[in-house]
């Protein structure tokens, strides 16, 4: 078993297309195959006890990225900060190739996607994201932290819980897991990473 252990309570099929073309192993492998359908949502939501959702978006898309496909990482954190969206089809380069970046920050050398369509007119940054990339990452905060948090992770079509071992308290995970299901968040399970 790989480092990063994924605990689903339930499970869906993947798109075979996607299983295809993933690499026979990985740390996020059973979670890419678990809940990534093809052009998927996922929110990877931090404990309360913890900052390591940005770790485990980044595993995610790079895994993702080595089997050719585009992945967004949707950061909720700074998303939130903003006062108004800005354009789903600026992001900025990640550290993988494959892997993208939105929003950006000011300042940031963007990179502008031609989507096939035309962008949405309702303005819905989500939709226009899942139409651009094969996965979007939505990489949450804790939502003791951010209660908002919850409701971008509630647009996603599955989310997982990221719990540190030896840390992340059964009470902590039974609170946040309660928190994230009364606002209408699709839990898929957990993914457990190791102390560091």
């Amino acid at each position: 078993m790989s480092k990063n252990a994924l605990i689903l309570e339930k499970s869906t099929s993947p798109s075979p297309a996607l299983l295809e073309s993933l690499p026979s192993s990985g740390e996020y492998l059973d979670l890419i195959r678990t809940l990534f359908q093809s052009r998927a949502v996922v929110a990877v939501v931090d404990s309360g006890s913890g900052a390591r959702a940005p770790e485990a978006c980044r595993g995610i898309a790079a895994e993702l990225a080595a089997s050719g496909n585009r992945v967004v990482i949707v950061q909720v954190a700074s998303l939130l900060r903003m006062s108004q969206f800005p354009d789903a089809r600026a992001c900025l380069p990640g550290r993988a190739p494959n892997v993208s970046l939105w929003p950006g920050t000011a300042g940031a050398p963007v990179e502008f996607f031609q989507s096939p369509a035309s962008a949405p007119s309702d303005g819905n940054w989500l939709a226009s994201l899942r139409r651009d990339f094969d996965a979007v990452l939505l990489e949450c905060p804790p939502v003791e932290t951010a209660p908002a948090a919850a409701a971008i992770a509630a647009m996603a079509d599955a989310a997982v819980l990221v719990i540190e071992a030896c840390r992340t308290t059964k009470q902590q995970i039974q609170r946040d897991q309660q928190a994230l299901q009364l606002r209408g968040v699709k839990l898929a399970g957990c993914i457990l990473m190791r102390r560091r």
